[in-house]
């Protein structure tokens, strides 16, 4: 069972980020700059492929990685991360433990104060919204014979937000994958480690929030979702927006669809 771990970053001048990621393993790294190229590079007895591209977008450069990545089990990652010694030994252990799973989230350690559940579980829908990326391992032939790809309207680079990791595990699960949670640690987040897209509980966000939930939920229980979301998460954002506006924009972000003409 091979692995590839998929590297989205941007502007790598050299291979430091192999070293710094502590990879041990083969990895597929989509470098989004100013020129397009493909190098190989042995580190350790493993081959890490760099493929420079003039494209943007974080869903592009995971979907690149999916494409270029010729592995059985595929992990995606960014830049932030710092996998543990046997990160290989740990993902194949989970997908041969569990031989039905086509994809399974672990944990990341982090200084956010992310918490993660001891016990092992099979995810579902509510389940896959507290997944981010960096979790997230996956049977490349299960994801690719279903047509399952990151959408290229979501996610950084695109000016609207995140949750295109979230939509794809929707994808998953309506295509009918077995998703799998594994109380397992495989990397941890470097300290500090900031959001390229968030830039504060303002309008911009609750709007994309909105949009973001409309995409892969459908409007009606998006708009349920925000209602859950404004009242829940209101000690969170409440310095900075108040109940009723973050609603308000949500439900702006869900029905208007202030990125219609960028689709079109």
């Amino acid at each position: 069972m091979t692995v590839d771990v998929l590297i989205s970053c941007m502007y790598q001048k050299d291979w430091s980020i192999v070293a710094q990621s502590h990879l041990d393993g083969n990895a597929v790294i989509i470098n989004q700059c100013d020129t397009d190229g493909h190098d190989t590079y042995d580190y350790k007895g493993n081959q890490v492929r760099m493929i420079s591209t003039t494209e943007r977008g974080l869903s592009r450069s995971r979907n690149m990685a999916i494409l270029h990545s010729n592995a059985d089990i595929c992990l995606i990652s960014d830049d932030d991360e710092i996998y543990t010694d046997n990160y290989v030994d740990i993902i194949t252990k989970a997908f041969t433990d569990y031989p039905h799973a086509d994809v399974i989230s672990f944990q990341i350690g982090n200084d956010i104060g992310k918490t993660f559940s001891p016990k092992p579980f099979k995810v579902g829908y509510h389940g896959a919204l507290k997944i981010a990326s960096c979790q997230i391992a996956f049977r490349r032939k299960s994801v690719i014979e279903a047509g399952i790809l990151f959408d290229v309207e979501m996610g950084a680079g695109t000016g609207h937000g995140s949750g295109e990791e979230i939509k794809f595990l929707f994808d998953c699960l309506k295509h009918g994958l077995c998703l799998q949670y594994v109380p397992i640690e495989i990397a941890k987040l470097i300290p500090g480690s900031a959001s390229s897209w968030f830039k504060g509980f303002n309008t911009t966000y609750f709007v994309n929030r909105g949009w973001a939930t409309a995409r892969y939920m459908g409007k009606c229980m998006a708009t349920c979702y925000a209602l859950y979301f404004a009242v829940r998460k209101y000690p969170i954002y409440h310095k900075e927006h108040s109940m009723i506006k973050a609603f308000y924009d949500m439900l702006k972000g869900i029905y208007c669809n202030p990125y219609k003409k960028a689709e079109d």
